[in-house]
């Protein structure tokens, strides 16, 4: 799924120029919904295989995909009112994509596979998903495509983790490939040395109990909210939170019990923890909003409190009210932590603009704004290149994708740097023959 500007989000109705009929199986790595998004368009353009996942991802996918139907039509009937519109004015109506049955049958057709295990998808090709330490279920996709002469090892790294942001487990290289598809997200970038994102974090719950201030963090329902609670979770043993931390994300609340299922997936002293008794996401000033109710009553209050609330591009649920409420008001502090996409409300922030569209309302920003450093749950430039150096039998080719060109580019020529790497940057909808 695309995600950004009206014009972005349009491309969307296009899908890849494939008939769909043809098509046995798609592998998808994780739920994100850049990778996901759109998998339920697929029953009406003919699809009528299954989507082979980890088990993780099994169980979130379905809510994920409801949810994403219903607020497309939540989205197209404020459009037909002319309510909270920030379109141009000769805007067509905002796309559907699919509808609540099609998020439906997505979910009766997924097949999970655990880590390790192999399934064969068709006659000559066999899968198999390694964890890549991104969130809980992320998956890299090992397809072992022919038979004996014939045959190549090709593996689709899906997003990889980063070894800095607990509590996924860092990544593991892959032991083989013949065909490496690999992201680049983060590949012009280096994480920098003094990020300490727990410091950063400690001086905000100090500053909020100390002056009194409202600080709002928009989450990503998976994988920055759960390294929002774990980072929480350490200050609050550490008795340096000081203030409640208010969770107004339900997705992200459904997710972070998906986590706790699967325990095993984060790093061996956490998955201990955890199988101990000792939730490293929990803590005793957590308090899970439920009811938009108990939404208003918040808002109404002055005390000091860290909020939590989806989505992190600021581009829709619980979030919107909090930054309504909090934008124009001088004693809410905003912490946007890691990447923001072009053309969305979270990158107007992180820019710096001091008038923001809101759901149409335009709103002055006295809010203090905060860049929180070392968040990111992308590997960097170093990390990815540090993981395909350590596939033993390594690849003869490597397919960049998933990144913007500027960091195709600069992951390309790191890896170019280390060694004589066949490297392509291919674009989308590039067909390459192997």
């Amino acid at each position: 799924m695309i995600r950004g500007s009206w014009e972005d989000e349009q491309r969307n109705l296009t899908l890849p120029k494939i008939d769909w009929r043809w098509v046995d199986a798609v592998v998808l790595t994780h739920v994100h919904l850049d990778h996901c998004g759109r998998l339920a368009m697929l029953f009406r353009h003919g699809f009528e295989g299954h989507v082979y996942c980890t088990p993780a991802t099994a169980e979130i996918l379905p809510r994920l995909a409801k949810s994403s139907a219903r607020l497309q039509r939540t989205k197209l009937a404020e459009f037909h009112a002319g309510v909270k519109t920030e379109l141009p004015e000769d805007a067509e109506e905002p796309p559907v994509l699919f509808s609540e049955r099609e998020a439906q049958l997505l979910a009766e057709r997924l097949r999970p596979i655990p880590y390790g295990l192999t399934e064969q998808l068709t006659e000559d090709v066999m899968l198999r998903f390694e964890p890549a330490g991104h969130i809980v279920g992320a998956g890299v996709v090992h397809l072992e495509c022919g038979t004996g002469t014939e045959s190549a090892r090709v593996v689709f790294s899906g997003d990889v983790g980063s070894k800095h942001v607990p509590p996924m487990a860092a990544p593991v290289s892959p032991r083989a490939a013949d065909i490496l598809v690999l992201e680049s997200t983060n590949g012009g970038r280096v994480r920098p040395k003094d990020a300490d994102p727990d410091a950063h974090l400690a001086e905000l719950a100090a500053e909020a109990f100390a002056k009194n201030r409202r600080v709002l963090f928009p989450t990503f329902a998976i994988g920055r909210a759960q390294n929002f609670l774990y980072r929480f979770a350490k200050l609050s043993r550490a008795n340096k939170l000081h203030v409640p931390v208010l969770f107004d994300a339900p997705t992200a609340i459904f997710a972070t019990g998906v986590y706790r299922r699967y325990s095993e997936q984060y790093r061996p002293e956490l998955a201990r923890q955890a199988q101990a008794g000792d939730d490293p996401l929990d803590f005793d000033e957590l308090h899970y909003i439920s009811k938009r109710r108990e939404m208003k009553e918040i808002k109404r209050s002055r005390e000091p409190a860290f909020v939590m609330a989806g989505s992190g591009f600021c581009d829709g649920g619980p979030v919107m009210e909090h930054l309504r409420h909090g934008l124009p008001n001088p004693d809410y502090t905003v912490v946007l932590g890691g990447f923001t996409a072009p053309d969305t409300l979270s990158r107007a922030l992180a820019n710096g603009e001091r008038e923001v569209s809101v759901e149409g309302t335009k709103i002055q920003v006295e809010a203090q704004i905060v860049a929180l450093e070392g968040m990111s749950g992308h590997a960097d430039g170093g990390t990815i290149v540090d993981w395909v150096h350590g596939i033993q039998d390594a690849p003869s080719i490597i397919m960049l994708n998933h990144g913007e060109d500027e960091a195709r580019s600069a992951l390309a020529k790191r890896l170019e740097a280390v060694r004589d790497w066949q490297v392509l940057r291919t674009a989308g909808e590039e067909r390459v023959e192997l």
